[in-house]
């Protein structure tokens, strides 16, 4: 009998396409009649399963790329290919190569993972932290300790955990260097915390304004506390009457969270607030006194959002109201006194009239603008609001430079043109 000359698959690929028949056999079986203590017993498992199949594809991942397979169809990187043939998002595929490469270089690890002991995001952690530490330490054998170590925590604590107790792990495997280390090291971070903090706010059009942020770790908590304090199951039945908010889950919803937010912005004292255009940073809601008194019209803020009648009414409950008298035309008849520089009642007031820069064609809210006398005070002009406009930054330097002429125009706007 002539003997088989077909090559002969190598174990990996045999033992990949076995599990594979398996898997897809045990995924089709009827669980319902498994007991309970084989359903946890084969959840746990299949968890440990998963673990180690994702310790064979990093393991993978890592000889593809040293042997650069994407080259033959040309892509960019073996990452790049692995996530167009996978259909992965191409950085959560960089993310697990790059994963894979360190992975070559810490074999306790990659054992701990294979195993199953440990997870993808356990192992993360610990070769991000070992290939972070300072390639000046004097003691060689410091980074095999510091990831024994890590491995040993890992067994424990979730991933989240170990994240925190890594940025201390030279503390407690070289104590004599440690300390002053991660003492650097945590004010680095906080300083690049601080100084990478960001939020961004943008309007839907439906009534409601989405946002994001990024704040360092303290401040974090601080906002975290306020807002589970107006959030607390207590306060909302204080509140609103919810009873239920006390009786069921005490843990907050966003939708909770998202109130108490709400609540903490229309708490916080404006009086102690920094000023801004040369008021607290207070929001001005415009409403005619009829509007304000029934259950009909609305309210306009400086920005010239509208907000429901009923809204004003509610924010007057708490807060300080400060009457504009308007004549016929909406002309501001009186706010402040005369004076060099204007009020906090003048400026309140170029604000409900005028909202943005007087500037043709410049949109810059009243609240970055600066306060401008038409007829200089400094030659008999007065400080009233028919001599005042708003003039953003840019504009006010213009308005003062003797290069540019400027053109009142009869809608209220002013132009600027270069002298010949």
């Amino acid at each position: 009998m002539a003997k088989d000359s077909r090559p002969t698959a190598h174990p990996v690929c045999r033992a990949v396409a076995k599990s594979r028949r398996k898997a897809r056999s045990a995924c089709s079986s009827q669980l319902w009649q498994m007991s309970d203590t084989e359903v946890s017993t084969a959840l746990l498992e299949a968890t440990r399963l998963r673990t180690q199949a994702e310790a064979l594809e990093l393991k993978l991942a890592a000889e593809a790329d040293r042997r650069a397979v994407g080259d033959k169809v040309g892509a960019t990187d073996t990452a790049s290919w692995w996530s167009h043939e996978t259909r992965q998002d191409r950085p959560a595929a960089k993310r697990r190569m790059r994963l894979a490469e360190s992975l070559d270089r810490h074999a306790p690890t990659a054992a701990a993972l294979a195993e199953g002991a440990i997870s993808v995001d356990h192992a993360r952690v610990i070769t991000d932290c070992v290939d972070k530490l300072s390639d000046d330490l004097e003691d060689p054998t410091i980074p095999e300790r510091a990831e024994k170590h890590l491995l040993n925590e890992a067994l424990d604590v979730t991933p989240k955990t170990l994240a925190i107790l890594a940025k201390h792990v030279l503390t407690v495997v070289a104590p004599e260097i440690g300390e002053e280390r991660d003492a650097r090291a945590l004010q680095r971070e906080e300083r690049e915390a601080r100084a990478n903090a960001w939020l961004t706010m943008c309007p839907d059009g439906k009534g409601s304004v989405r946002g994001k942020f990024s704040i360092p770790t303290l401040h974090g908590e601080m906002l975290k506390k306020m807002l589970l304090a107006f959030a607390a199951p207590k306060h909302q039945a204080a509140t609103r009457g919810d009873e239920t908010a006390e009786a069921g889950d005490r843990r907050p919803s966003p939708e909770r969270m998202g109130d108490a937010f709400c609540e903490l912005l229309e708490r916080l004292p404006a009086d102690k607030l920094l000023q801004l255009g040369g008021l607290n940073a207070s929001v001005v809601v415009i409403i005619d006194y009829t509007a304000l008194t029934s259950d009909i019209g609305r309210a306009t803020l400086e920005s010239g959002e509208p907000i429901s009648a009923s809204q004003a009414r509610r924010m007057a409950c708490e807060a300080g109201l400060l009457p504009a008298v308007l004549g016929r035309k909406s002309e501001l008849l009186d706010l402040g006194r005369t004076a060099r520089l204007f009020s906090g009642a003048q400026r309140r007031g170029l604000a409900i009239t005028q909202q943005t820069c007087t500037a043709t064609g410049c949109d810059w809210p009243a609240h970055l603008c600066h306060a401008h006398h038409d007829d200089s005070w400094l030659h008999g002009g007065k400080t009233d609001i028919r001599n005042a406009r708003l003039l953003c930054p840019r504009h006010h330097a213009r308005v003062h430079d003797p290069r540019f002429a400027t053109t009142h125009h009869p809608d209220g706007a002013v132009s600027f043109h270069m002298r010949t």
